[in-house]
């Protein structure tokens, strides 16, 4: 018979549940979150065991160190195990429940992408937040021309607009913060772009973000997002689990005889219905397609915002059809579908700051080594000096 664990993780100690049907009984453990403590509690596993854990930032790290010593090794999803419990929220409570839903049968469980996936997916969050940390530089620039008259139009580039003239004219405190955003500002711009080349570098070989190209809107950071978070287009059985995926589902209230649809429901990947929203604003302008003229029918039955809405949740649909069939899109234009594959390819290969960082970082290494071996020549000469 299978042993069904269950581990609740945390960032000092690991606590653990084995539940015995049989008799209807628990077992609780707990063991440090180190390298011995997983070293000890896999030599407990075999290919009899079968164990569980919630999604958390290192969970797809231990899947992978424990498969090769367990039979079964699954990860929840947390929210769905949120909306199932029983409002306590306990280390031995949540790793019980844990084990007892393994063995029922009843977990909620998550795809577990392959590592190629994974780092295109850490990728583009930590671009996000770089964008973010830059927008809120340039918002620092705008709140110090708009406290001195200087009211810029909305979403413009600061930069672009301020001149020499109203620099010199501000207080000494202002221009010395404004220099100073200006100058992040631009790092954060050069570090944007790094991250965008290593994410390219790592779709170079990816035949699905090719035919993801050939849809009108799609760029290549935003066919990265799709194909990294839609990973394996074979695990959604249906068009409606792709929308719910993406949090663009309608939500919904029934109870009785009323029935309510209202907004998306936004329970999704966040991320990834940002870059889709973006695309459509794209598509909507320049597709000639079905989806274009999707768009301008929606547009005029429910304004343009709801229409573009629309539009982010047919592109999503369009897109997995797109990696589930391998057909590119159909009223793609060759010329943009070229250039988006040369833009892609050049972004490969513009030139970074990793790897002098990197070559910096082993220099500093090897002198630091080579000093430390120096200084230990030293003293073992000076102790082998006769008295």
């Amino acid at each position: 018979m299978p042993r069904y664990l269950g581990l609740d993780l945390h960032r000092r100690y690991i606590h653990g549940c084995e539940w015995v049907p049989e008799a209807q009984q628990e077992r609780h453990f707990r063991f440090p979150n180190t390298s011995d403590g997983w070293s000890q509690f896999v030599a407990t596993l075999d290919s009899n065991c079968w164990v569980a854990m919630e999604v958390t930032g290192n969970a797809f790290q231990v899947h992978d160190r424990l498969s090769p010593h367990a039979g079964k090794v699954l990860l929840a999803n947390p929210v769905e195990l949120k909306r199932l419990g029983s409002g306590r929220h306990t280390d031995r409570v949540d790793a019980a429940r844990l084990a007892k839903m393994l063995a029922l049968g009843t977990l909620p469980t998550v795809w577990v992408p392959p590592q190629e996936v994974r780092d295109v997916r850490i990728l583009l969050r930590y671009r996000e937040r770089l964008k973010a940390t830059r927008a809120r530089f340039l918002n620092q620039i705008r709140a110090a021309l708009r406290r001195h008259g200087y009211d810029l139009p909305r979403r413009a580039n600061p930069k672009l607009h301020l001149t020499a003239q109203q620099l010199q004219a501000l207080p000494g405190a202002e221009m010395a913060l404004i220099l100073s955003a200006c100058r992040q500002a631009d790092a954060l711009a050069e570090e944007i772009t790094a991250i965008d080349g290593e994410i390219a570098r790592r779709l170079q070989g990816v035949p699905e973000v090719r035919l993801l190209l050939t849809l009108t809107g799609l760029g290549p950071i935003a066919a990265a997002a799709v194909w990294a978070y839609i990973g394996d287009p074979r695990r959604f059985k249906n068009a409606k689990q792709v929308a719910r995926y993406a949090g663009l589902d309608a939500s919904v209230h029934q109870s009785g005889d009323t029935s309510y649809h209202g907004r998306i429901s936004k329970n999704g990947n966040g991320l990834l219905r940002t870059y889709l929203v973006e695309a459509a604003l794209t598509l909507a302008r320049f597709d000639n397609g079905a989806l274009g003229e999707f768009w301008r029918r929606k547009e005029q039955e429910i304004g343009r915002k709801r229409a573009t809405v629309a539009l982010a949740r047919k592109m999503l649909i369009v897109a997995w059809k797109i990696m589930l069939t391998g057909q590119p899109y159909r009223a793609a234009k060759a010329k943009t579908t070229r250039n988006k594959c040369w833009q892609l390819k050049s972004m490969s290969r513009q030139e970074t700051q990793w790897s002098k960082v990197a070559a910096q970082i082993l220099a500093v290494d090897a002198a630091v080594h080579y000093q430390e071996g120096k200084r230990s020549e030293l003293r073992t000469e000076r102790t082998q000096v006769p008295a």
